[in-house]
């Protein structure tokens, strides 16, 4: 066993894993704990070997080039394109952005394992982690529509004064909302979404009938 599989396999089950089953599918709840598994992983090693600095500077690099260009997106995430031109595809990558040994053998071991379509994911993962350690929660919120700076920092201000932390916040939309909001906290959820009131009043309803 690897350190790698050998640090994936301890951290499997642990806290860092937990999720709320009632607002995930099982398609989501398996990509959860994959990326979680992951990025802990890489996030515990880096941090026994003290490079855990470069590692997170590795990553940003990384994340941008990704994002540079839509095709390179779509080569990771297709899943006909052979691991070893993936491989090699990582390989020329990592030479050009002078990627630390640590973070180039977890780039290889994701695409060995079939989850290196996970990888901005678990840069996420591994960036939210490095914010706890440093005293700094993350917060996924998801709106029915764009969210101006004013009222983010209203919700950054309410989530301060929740948990006694700062935040750092993850955007998103989703339409089926319709309005309000949904809240995620590691594995809290709050949820004020006008869909979500709309189901539970279904469900009082069916009760009643």
């Amino acid at each position: 066993m690897t350190s790698w599989d050998l640090k994936i396999h301890q951290l499997n089950g642990t806290q860092c894993l937990q999720f709320n089953e009632k607002s995930m599918t099982n398609a989501q709840n398996r990509q959860t704990v994959s990326v979680s598994r992951y990025a802990n992983a890489l996030f515990q090693l880096s941090k026994e070997a003290k490079v855990i600095d470069t590692v997170s500077n590795d990553l940003k690099i990384l994340e941008v080039c990704i994002n540079s260009d839509v095709e390179i997106l779509k080569f990771i995430q297709n899943p006909s394109i052979k691991k070893s031109l993936k491989v090699q595809f990582f390989n020329t990558v990592s030479q050009k952005l002078e990627l630390s040994k640590l973070t180039e053998n977890f780039i290889g071991l994701i695409i060995k394992k079939n989850r290196v379509h996970y990888i901005l994911e678990m840069i996420s993962a591994f960036n939210n982690l490095l914010s706890e350690l440093k005293g700094i929660k993350s917060a996924n919120i998801t709106s029915a529509h764009k969210l101006s700076d004013e009222e983010v920092s209203k919700i950054k201000m309410k989530l301060k004064e929740k948990f006694n932390s700062e935040f750092n916040i993850n955007l998103n939309t989703d339409k089926s909302l319709i309005g309000g909001l949904k809240i995620q906290v590691g594995s809290q959820m709050i949820d004020s979404s006008i869909k979500n009131q709309l189901n539970l009043l279904k469900a009082k309803m069916k009760e009643v009938a």
